[in-house]
């Protein structure tokens, strides 16, 4: 049995990262760089806190399916705070009932939270969840809702991207959340119901810009094989990119389950947005040639200070995880993939990166 110690340090190492939340299409807007393509770009300025997750896994990549319910008017920022507030007490009514139920390891959900619009968001893996699935899982929700007095509760059902492992000592390997469980033991069966009862970690970084589609990664295979891709292209684009690192504008480049750029915290915002845009271009050109339409990237900004800070803790974490369970240490750390900017999948794949010095 895992000692709840053990199980928030696994927590904090798998939820810490880089984590994008894309909008759906009726989010984005349409934008036109200077430059000589004359295709539109995609930017969708959507921030950390668009979806916030309650329990669960962070999404790297939302595709909605459909919605329930009525969002209700809010138009005071209190009424905004006091709504999410009240769903983040909805969820605590309906967790233990979702978790020992429908949520992975025992069902399809992946991700319970609530999106910047005022949704209460579900969020499964990749697969054929079918209607009379989700009327279930709304039932469950409204029911709790109307002895809370709120009327046809809104709720965004969608299909998240995860990227996320643990290490299970029962199978002595690191574990992709969504494998099969049936050859689990109890005790590894358990370790992942606490992972995805706790409340997931808030990234740090501030959205300048978010360019692109992440594609609906169906499984593992699928998207190792795409972060492979992304990596190829930032191998091409890095002699272009290195100046803008050289020059202190960038702080570091890298591939995650899309491109990421770190953009220093001390320029300007009008000189944020037009560094984007510019390397977006850059970026875009070279991913067309090696076939890869509307290729995402996001941009952060983030302080050279911080951005060490966020390294050493990093590395710290990286230790305390080696020796949380006080077995195999020795293999454990030589086997932990990292946990900084590429997040746990982009170096188990072979993940790249670019950084000023």
């Amino acid at each position: 049995m895992m000692k709840k110690s053990e199980t928030l340090l696994i927590t904090l190492l798998l939820f810490f990262g880089v984590l994008m939340f894309p909008a759906s299409a009726d989010d984005s807007v349409q934008i036109s760089p200077e430059s000589n393509n004359s295709e539109k770009s995609e930017i969708s300025n959507v921030y950390f806190d668009y979806y916030t997750y309650f329990f669960g896994l962070y999404s790297q990549g939302n595709n909605v399916i459909t919605r329930y319910g009525k969002l209700p008017v809010l138009d005071a920022e209190t009424q905004k705070e006091n709504w999410n507030s009240t769903l983040e007490e909805l969820s605590n009514k309906i967790k233990d009932t979702v978790v020992s139920k429908y949520m992975y390891p025992h069902g399809e959900v992946m991700s319970c939270g609530i999106n910047a619009k005022g949704y209460f968001v579900i969020l499964f893996k990749y697969g054929n969840v079918d209607k009379q699935l989700m009327d279930e899982i709304y039932s469950l929700i409204d029911n709790s809702a109307e002895k809370m007095g709120i009327q046809d509760v809104p709720v965004e059902f969608g299909y998240g991207t995860y990227r996320d492992v643990i290490y299970l000592d029962g199978i002595n390997r690191w574990y992709w959340f969504g494998e099969s469980t049936e050859n689990l033991s109890e005790d590894n069966i358990y370790t992942l119901e606490e992972v995805m009862k706790h409340r997931t970690v808030m990234p740090v970084q501030k959205t300048v810009a978010v360019y692109g589609n992440i594609p609906l990664l169906k499984d593992k295979n699928e998207t190792i094989s795409w972060v492979n891709e992304l990596s190829e292209i930032a191998n091409a684009t890095e002699e272009k990119i290195t100046p803008y690192i050289e020059q202190g504008q960038v702080i570091k480049y890298a591939t995650g389950i899309r491109l990421e750029v770190e953009i220093n915290e001390t320029l300007s915002p009008e000189e944020k947005i037009f560094l984007a845009e510019e390397i977006y271009q850059t970026i875009d050109q070279e991913a067309r040639k090696q076939n890869v339409n509307n290729v995402p990237v996001i941009f952060m900004s983030t302080s050279e200070e911080g951005i060490k800070g966020s390294d050493n803790s990093n590395n710290n974490s990286e230790s305390g995880s080696g020796s949380s369970s006080g077995r195999n240490d020795s293999n454990k750390n030589n086997s932990i993939p990292g946990f900084g900017l590429l997040g746990s999948l982009a170096c188990l794949c072979g993940g790249w990166k670019l950084k000023k010095r």
